[in-house]
């Protein structure tokens, strides 16, 4: 379902300028429909503002997903000098790339904490006063570091489960994030002859992977 949204001015060129502008997007992505034409009045008197419906043009994308691209865009102009944003956008997910700067670093944090926090940020400014896509969630991801992180712990629990059907003793993970559990929880799922259990040890929390006994069945405690 396309973007619709409408904007008023002094003129229908500054209402234009003004909707692009609030989506984060340019005149050329967008049809503009006048539904009244400002007016100067005389002497100011009787004056009347240009008010006009503006479509977003790509009608996969929400109202939320713009938003969000440009709220992400305005944070990064305060901290690097170079960037850009694509945006894409699924059933439940819009997912901000940033790609084309020198300062990953930076923008990741320690174990991505950075991301985690960009993406609070991003989702609470863009959800105010917006109701298309507000229960999307929002994904940032920095020249693929997530996708590569995501493949290393799915790579990680099935080798360790290799291992646990082999020597048939269990094996503690290393504590994990929520967010790196989730991934490794959606693995082992797949990991025939093995169960899974959860424990917090100091706050942290790790996942044991154990061999399945005789007659015993797959599950899992998180």
């Amino acid at each position: 379902m396309a973007i619709v949204i409408e904007r008023e001015a002094k003129t229908v060129s500054e209402a234009a300028i003004s909707a692009c502008e609030e989506l984060g997007i340019p005149r050329s992505e967008v049809d503009i429909e006048v539904l009244a034409e400002g007016s100067k009045g005389v002497l100011g008197i009787g004056s009347r503002n240009a008010r006009i419906r503006v479509t977003v043009k790509n009608e996969n994308l929400s109202e939320k997903g713009l938003r969000s691209k440009k709220a992400l865009e305005s944070i990064l102009d305060y901290l690097i000098p170079t960037f850009s944003v694509q945006l894409k956008e699924g059933p439940e997910k819009i997912r901000l790339d940033i790609k084309d700067t020198n300062d990953k670093g930076l923008l990741i944090g320690k174990r991505g904490e950075m991301i985690k926090s960009l993406e609070y940020v991003v989702g609470k400014i863009a959800s105010r006063n917006c109701e298309d896509g507000r229960d999307k969630r929002v994904a940032i991801d920095i020249d693929g570091y997530k996708r590569r992180k995501e493949d290393n712990i799915s790579k990680l629990v099935k080798e360790t489960a290799r291992r646990v059907r082999k020597m048939k003793k269990p094996v503690s993970l290393e504590p994990m994030s929520a967010s790196e559990r989730r991934i490794a929880y959606l693995t082992l799922k797949r990991e025939g002859g093995v169960t899974y259990e959860t424990k917090i040890e100091q706050e942290q929390k790790r996942i044991i992977i154990t061999p399945l006994t005789k007659g015993q069945t797959e599950r899992s405690s998180t």
